[in-house]
């Protein structure tokens, strides 16, 4: 099964309680379960801060990927595809 790895968006600030576990660092999600606006998007935004040796925060690049994704989803509706 493909996964794509989800990274974890921030740092715990508070002490944790004791038996509490600690959240994994990152999730996998099935890739078949994500949009694929929001695999090219994700492809679009890795290839671009490579690029430009760009280390932005967690927070930003989630951003980043999540406004591409909404541009590539609305340049699609706009597409007619024709069937023989």
């Amino acid at each position: 099964m493909n996964l794509i790895a989800v990274p974890a968006m921030g740092k715990e600030t508070r002490p944790r309680a004791p038996g509490k576990r600690r959240r994994p660092e990152s999730r996998g999600i099935p890739l078949d379960q994500v949009s694929p606006a929001v695999l090219t998007a994700t492809r679009d935004v890795a290839f671009t801060l490579e690029q430009l040796s760009i280390e932005p925060e967690p927070e930003e690049v989630l951003k980043a990927v999540l406004d591409r994704a909404e541009h590539l989803e609305e340049q699609a509706s706009g597409i007619t595809v024709f069937e023989d």
